[in-house]
Order: structure tokens, then C-alpha cells, then sequence
């Protein structure tokens, strides 16, 4: 089974119906149908937008296009602002001690 396949099957569950995902992207007016006995699994993207699927063809088009049900909040930005006001907080303590031992 291929890592995408994996990758599908982790966020939308077992392909039960045998469902095979149609070419979507060509159609732009494709209309995903409702399924009545797939449970409605919630989905993030990278920006945290959110979107609600309702079959698992649906489910699995949206997981190839990078949608997942987890969502990670995490800020690069603030990662790297906290560790380089925490070296060089590091770097003027070290230098004020040394200084003050000799």
C-alpha cells in the first residue's frame, strides 16, 4: 500500500465500498454526493481553515490536496524569536559573571 493510500486511510478511515477516486480536478462543477453512513470527519489545512466532509471519495480527494485531520498551530516565528532572545540572554549573563569573577 503506497504512503498516500496509508495517508487517506489514517485520516478517513477503511475504503469499506471499494470507492475509487475520480479525476476531480478536471470537473470543476464535480459535486461530491452525500454518503448517510459515513461519519462527517472535520479537516484542516495548513492556514487552519476547516472543512467538514461527508463521504470518504470526498475525504480522500481533500487528504491528496494536503488536508489532514489534525491541526498543528505551531509558529516558526515565535520558536526562532524565543530561542535567539534566549542565547543572547545566555551570552550577556555569561559575560557579566565572567566579568564580575575577575
Amino acid at each position: 500500500m503506497s504512503e498516500n493510500n496509508l495517508n487517506i486511510e489514517k485520516n478517513c478511515g477503511q475504503n469499506l465500498n471499494n470507492e475509487q477516486i475520480p479525476d476531480i480536478a478536471n470537473d470543476p462543477n464535480f459535486v461530491f454526493i452525500n454518503n448517510p453512513s459515513y461519519e462527517t470527519v472535520v479537516l484542516y489545512d495548513v492556514d487552519g481553515n476547516i472543512v467538514n466532509v461527508n463521504s470518504w471519495i470526498e475525504c480522500a480527494h481533500y487528504v491528496n490536496g494536503g488536508w489532514s485531520t489534525s491541526f498543528s498551530n505551531f509558529d516558526g516565528n515565535i520558536f526562532i524569536l524565543v530561542t535567539t532572545i534566549s542565547l543572547f540572554s545566555i551570552y550577556v549573563l555569561s559575560k557579566k559573571i565572567l566579568n564580575f569573577k575577575l
